[in-house]
């Protein structure tokens, strides 16, 4: 990618464009947030997310990124269960069937991140573990995320997910500005005043 332009080729609109629906989910989820006083997920949010999950997938594709590709695989089968969830309140799976679902994931992500780096970062051992560490933990988010909303029979964002999305949001953040991609780390640095505020609006609802 060209370091003068933002957009060399059809494949880098397709991840700007996943981007913007993976930026504005947040933001719909923000000001719905605000507007109820506590922290909620409108359904928008999964539809977006869904839609970000596949065009970002596309553009992981296309980078030879399996660290991020893995992360969208796995996050969006969490978005589609939530769009389920959403419109079959109290449809749940079991508890067992979540946490061997999520512990196959959380292996899969690592195993395929290790055996899969992209040319020319295999000798970083420090940078493939950043982003291997960091990925892990920034689609685990929405593992606990789907864990809690099953608990619950509904579809709800947990004070965890926001604690494990802002230390995987660093660590990727960090890996992202060393592959040095501008999509990647657009769509990741603005992601802490998000999950700060999500967390201060949390904090300062009645239990």
């Amino acid at each position: 990618m060209s370091a003068a332009s933002w957009c060399d080729s059809p494949w880098e609109l397709v991840g700007w464009l996943g981007l913007a629906c993976y930026f504005s989910r947040f933001l719909v989820q923000w000001i719905a947030s605000e507007r109820a006083g506590a922290s909620v997920t409108p359904r928008a949010f999964w539809w977006m997310s869904v839609g970000g999950a596949l065009l970002l997938m596309l553009y992981s594709v296309y980078r030879r990124e399996p660290i991020f590709l893995i992360g969208y695989l796995v996050t969006l089968a969490i978005y589609l269960r939530n769009l389920w969830i959403s419109y079959a309140a109290g449809a749940r799976l079991g508890t067992v069937v979540v946490t061997l679902i999520a512990v196959l994931a959380w292996i899969l992500t690592v195993t395929i991140g290790l055996d899969h780096v992209r040319p020319g970062y295999g000798n970083s051992h420090f940078w493939l573990a950043v982003g291997v560490v960091g990925q892990s933990l920034w689609s685990s988010r929405f593992v606990v995320q789907w864990y809690f909303s099953e608990r619950a029979g509904e579809s709800h964002f947990p004070e965890a997910f926001w604690w494990v999305s802002l230390a995987g949001n660093a660590l990727i953040l960090a890996y992202a500005i060393k592959v040095g991609d501008p999509i990647w780390i657009a769509g990741l640095c603005l992601g802490p005043i998000v999950q700060v505020r999500n967390l201060m609006i949390i904090y300062r609802s009645p239990a």
